[in-house]
């Protein structure tokens, strides 16, 4: 058994002594060894782990360096029995399967822990049914019969570096399934009640109404409000330490201006209506922004794989040792790999088959030759460890914050003996530089809450 730190202790302290509770610490901090000391804690024989494609493997592992009980393991698919092993682990994807679900609740649990509970934040998502229950009627009914939770009486931890990706109603599904106490009103404190999810929201959430049609609107969530009063609501179900509270550095976060001709940045720029992009932006509107953004965002980001290749370069003759590149799209992916072919490139994007990412993580961490380590935003962006090197840069981002701080931060944990460095390359001068600080200020919702 691996050694573990005071804040992994702490952690499975707090969750041992809960049926349900949220662990939310920032990523690297070590939910992963906390969940399943806890599980040795209460004697958890029986357990189901949901997470990731490229978290099962992370989470096989984890339990033979931080459990001291030989249970046994496996990893669900299609075509393994999950009857006969002591901890089944499945991918969030497994979970709506027909199939899977089908030998799931054949068998109970001790306890369920959903590892990037984020997945279900989404009161209508397949994968919120399937695991916590399906909320009807605005809320007033949550039914959980064939929720893979209910398999361990609602005994359930969720795991979660990013709890809000983009709102505080990102937080409903987990409250209305195990901590439904915490929505009831409190006439003392002159808290309403918010159990229907229409309550919450509007409690919560500055809300702009969005046309769709001539007879449909749908509600966007623009923003936060009432956030003291929800962190005093969910005080003593979430526990949540950022990265510098353990005693690891958080990056510094810097942009990296790329400079290209002008006539360069009006040619690539020259279709693209500079305001409703950012007004898409302030609204959360990822589907305006990739309307406006999409063909931009692929000339934008093979000037910029360009630049970025040659400073690279320089990066290396300076000293550098490793480096994380992200980006979003596979032709950037690509002219990254082949333009830095001869330092050493590994690469992790949405076509790397799940059972090939541990081997190639530990690549990069302990292969002093592989020195460019290439990343998909989606595809990379949780249970990978990539502190072997201290600096990432963005070759392109995401609309979405909470992609960009879990990407981050994989270059950050406690044996980190190194400033990490993030930077976010743009085009100079270009509506890219302007997005970026729309995208970043819509954080600040999110940390009143959490922090």
């Amino acid at each position: 058994m691996l050694t573990p730190f005071p804040s992994q202790i702490s952690g499975a302290v707090f969750l041992a002594g809960k049926a349900s509770a949220l662990l939310a610490d920032e990523p690297r901090v070590g939910k992963t060894g906390a969940a399943i000391m806890a599980c040795d804690l209460t004697l958890a024989q029986s357990i189901l782990v949901v997470t990731t494609a490229s978290g099962r493997a992370v989470w096989r592992r984890a339990f033979g360096d931080w459990s001291q009980f030989p249970r046994t393991v496996s990893v669900l698919t299609k075509d393994t029995d999950p009857a006969t092993t002591d901890i089944v682990i499945v991918s969030w994807n497994g979970t709506v399967s027909p199939k899977i679900r089908a030998k799931l609740l054949a068998r109970d649990f001790d306890r369920v822990i959903l590892d990037e509970s984020h997945y279900a934040k989404s009161v209508e998502a397949k994968r919120t049914h399937s695991t916590i229950g399906a909320i009807m009627d605005d809320g007033a009914e949550l039914v959980q019969r064939g929720a893979l939770c209910n398999r361990a009486s609602g005994r359930v931890w969720y795991l979660t570096g990013t709890p809000m990706p983009n709102a505080p109603n990102d937080l409903y599904p987990m409250l209305r399934a195990s901590n439904p106490q915490a929505l009831r009103s409190d006439p003392e404190r002159g808290w309403p009640d918010v159990t229907k999810y229409n309550d919450f929201l509007h409690r919560y959430c500055v809300v702009k109404m969005k046309k769709i049609s001539n007879f449909r609107k749908i509600p966007v969530v623009i923003g936060g409000r009432n956030l003291p009063e929800l962190k005093a609501r969910i005080d003593g179900f979430i526990m949540l330490r950022t990265q510098q509270d353990v005693g690891i550095r958080e990056p510094i976060h810097e942009l990296m201006p790329l400079a290209v001709s002008p006539a360069m940045r009006r040619a690539a720029e020259a279709d693209v209506n500079v305001a409703e992009v950012l007004a898409a932006a302030e609204a959360n509107d990822t589907k305006t922004l990739e309307m406006h953004m999409g063909p931009l965002r692929r000339l934008t980001g093979a000037l910029k794989a360009k630049a970025v290749v040659e400073a690279v370069k320089e990066e290396f003759e300076c000293g550098t040792d490793k480096i994380v590149l992200a980006y979003w799209h596979k032709e950037v992916g690509d002219a990254l790999a082949e333009g830095l072919a001869s330092y050493g490139v590994l690469q992790i994007d949405g076509s790397t088959p799940a059972k090939d990412r541990g081997q190639i993580e530990q690549e990069f961490l302990h292969n002093k030759s592989a020195r460019v380590f290439l990343g998909q935003i989606a595809a990379a962006g949780e249970a990978i460890d990539l502190s072997a090197a201290a600096t990432l840069w963005f070759v392109e981002t995401s609309f979405v914050p909470a992609q960009m701080k879990q990407m981050a931060l994989r270059i950050t944990n406690y044996t980190q003996t190194r400033q990490a460095i993030v930077r976010v390359c743009v085009l100079e001068g270009s509506i890219d530089e302007a997005l970026q600080l729309v995208l970043l200020r819509k954080w600040t919702a999110i940390r009143e809450v959490l922090q």
